[in-house]
């Protein structure tokens, strides 16, 4: 496993807790607010880094098509209330580059 990878999976796990947390926390209505959090910085973490890991031209052209549905479905995944709380997305976008 390359190491940029190590590091994603490492923050992807804890985005993931994270909105397992704020999942929690919306039963008492204190999480609710603040859910959209861990959807916002996975995207602009993890979701540009599974886009753009190959690095250069070639690599961003080789299977965009195919990056860019994954992304989309763990980001669509992640806005939608609750159930992007409680699936670890991010973590199986990760696993899955």
């Amino acid at each position: 496993m390359e190491f940029d990878k190590i590091i994603m999976l490492i923050i992807a796990i804890l985005l993931d807790l994270f909105g397992l947390l704020f999942f929690i926390l919306s039963f008492f209505g204190v999480g609710i607010a603040i859910s959209f959090l861990p959807d916002v910085i996975g995207g602009l973490t993890i979701g540009l880094w599974s886009l753009l890991k190959k690095g250069g031209t070639a690599g961003i052209q080789k299977g965009v098509m195919k990056k860019a549905l994954k992304y989309g479905i763990a980001q669509i995944t992640e806005l939608i209330p609750f159930l992007g709380d409680i699936s670890p997305s991010w973590t199986i976008l990760v696993l899955t580059s």
